[in-house]
């Protein structure tokens, strides 16, 4: 009996070491790394045009919204990105929206009630930017990502994006390319 245990036991263990094999010899998709590039992606407009990530961050800090309608605290912080996106000169910065909604007639309704100007995209359901390559799960998530496109700061949660502390650490990452230290981006 204990020998056929240990057999099932062997066996169960070497299934699961072939499973796990086979799933690590696919190529990992591309994840959004503080520190590093931002994997590129293609993104769909409201109108349906398609973007390529790489192309339209290029050269600019960008401020990377992954938001959606049905989340209260993504609905707040939204006209505070849309002041922020008039505050910031657009030669060098880009303010960024990427609901994750499943109903694209909701976000579009949204961004017209919320007078939204700056560029918006959607990743219906979340599935192909938000959830593979964000790895967000909880709404909202903004990245910002500096003139090189490196990930340079993951902030969760609702913020005051057109707070003056902030435009200062914003305008900061543009001429360093990094986060200030505390108290160092007044």
């Amino acid at each position: 009996m204990l020998f056929r245990m240990k057999s099932v036991s062997f066996s169960l263990m070497l299934a699961v070491m072939m499973g796990l094999s086979a799933c690590s010899s696919d190529e990992a998709s591309p994840i959004a790394t503080k520190g590093e590039k931002m994997p590129p992606f293609q993104m769909m407009s409201l109108s349906g045009e398609i973007v390529d990530s790489q192309k339209l961050f290029a050269g600019k800090v960008v401020v990377l919204n992954a938001w959606a309608t049905w989340c209260p605290p993504c609905r707040k912080e939204m006209p505070d990105l849309q002041r922020l996106s008039q505050l910031l000169p657009a030669d060098k910065f880009l303010v960024v929206g990427l609901s994750v909604d499943n109903n694209l007639e909701d976000v579009k309704k949204f961004v017209s009630e919320q007078h939204v100007t700056f560029p918006m995209f959607w990743d219906e359901g979340g599935i192909k930017i938000a959830k593979s390559i964000l790895k967000s799960f909880m709404f909202p998530e903004t990245y910002i990502l500096n003139a090189d496109g490196v990930v340079v700061e993951k902030v969760a949660g609702a913020f005051p994006w057109a707070s003056p502390e902030l435009i200062g650490i914003l305008k900061v990452i543009q001429k360093t390319g990094k986060v200030p230290p505390p108290d160092a981006a007044q």
